[in-house]
């Protein structure tokens, strides 16, 4: 008589196991996804109502000018706080 040093229910975990510690299949690839693009909400209303946004950075932060269809300079972020309720 054969002795089974496992149990049947734990040889079949084993197994499963086993089998899930393998690579990727041969010839799949696997690629990371593109990191997403951060979207400025204010620049984002700007577009939305005609204007051009002017890309702008102080003292290290980010400060949008949009320039309007009527030809106005304003700040995108005054611009959208303006027309929004919070």
């Amino acid at each position: 008589m054969i002795r089974r040093l496992i149990p049947a229910p734990l040889a079949g975990a084993a197994a499963l196991l086993a089998a899930a510690c393998g690579g990727p299949a041969p010839g799949t690839t696997t690629t990371a996804a593109a990191p997403a693009a951060l979207v400025d909400p204010a620049a984002l209303y700007c577009q939305g109502t005609g204007g051009t946004v002017i890309p702008r950075i102080s003292q290290g932060r980010r400060a949008d000018l949009c320039r309007m269809r009527d030809g106005r300079t304003v700040s995108a972020a005054a611009l959208l706080n303006s027309h929004n309720d919070l």
